[in-house]
């Protein structure tokens, strides 16, 4: 079923609107990831091949952070890395989100029109962490309300990754198991060594 609003005059196919959004997401993945492979020393599409290629997966989600009076007693989202390859977020105008670098927690500034792109796990293990999943958490606002829109890329469940061989050798022993990525997802979600 087709969800299709009017308003004003105007006709909005949202259908249409999110399958182009989709399109233009996947570009920007698949740069970002060959940019990523040539940053490692590697060609373009290896990043993307090692976590599935074109059935790398991808997953919206909306948080919705309401005001909240008492913001120092509160979290948005407690400190967590991302457990897919590549996060692509885009924020709306309200700060909330940190990162945490060298014991400090930092805000993350607002750029109107900017996307954030968080390095993911599977990212820090594929390259055997050259690359670091970042570690960051959300606050809320007293007056406010902070919404944003994360698109989780991640590899189908079936696949195996772990430290790519490009990365390894005698001196760089591979730091991190190779394993299914559902099994990866099992072990992080139930908080079991990985």
């Amino acid at each position: 079923m087709m969800m299709i609003v009017v308003v004003v005059g105007f006709v909005i196919d949202y259908r249409a609107v999110n399958e182009e959004y989709a399109k233009k997401m996947m570009g920007v993945v698949d740069k970002v990831l060959d940019n990523l492979s040539l940053g490692l020393g590697l060609e373009e599409r290896v990043l993307k091949d090692a976590v599935g290629g074109d059935g790398l997966e991808y997953l919206l989600k909306i948080n919705y952070y309401p005001p909240c009076p008492r913001p120092d007693l509160a979290l948005g989202v407690v400190a967590h890395t991302d457990m897919s390859a590549v996060t692509i977020l885009v924020p709306n105008d309200v700060s909330g989100l940190q990162v945490f670098k060298d014991d400090v927690w930092f805000n993350v500034k607002y750029i109107p029109n900017a996307l954030i792109v968080h390095i993911g796990d599977q990212l820090e293990i594929l390259s055997n962490g050259k690359f670091k999943s970042v570690l960051h958490r959300t606050t809320v606002n007293k007056e406010k309300t902070r919404m944003s829109w994360p698109v989780f890329c991640s590899p189908p469940g079936e696949l195996v990754l772990g430290p790519l061989p490009q990365l390894t050798n005698d001196e760089n022993h591979p730091k991190f198991k190779t394993k299914k990525y559902k099994d990866y997802q099992y072990c992080k979600l139930n908080k079991l060594p990985q």
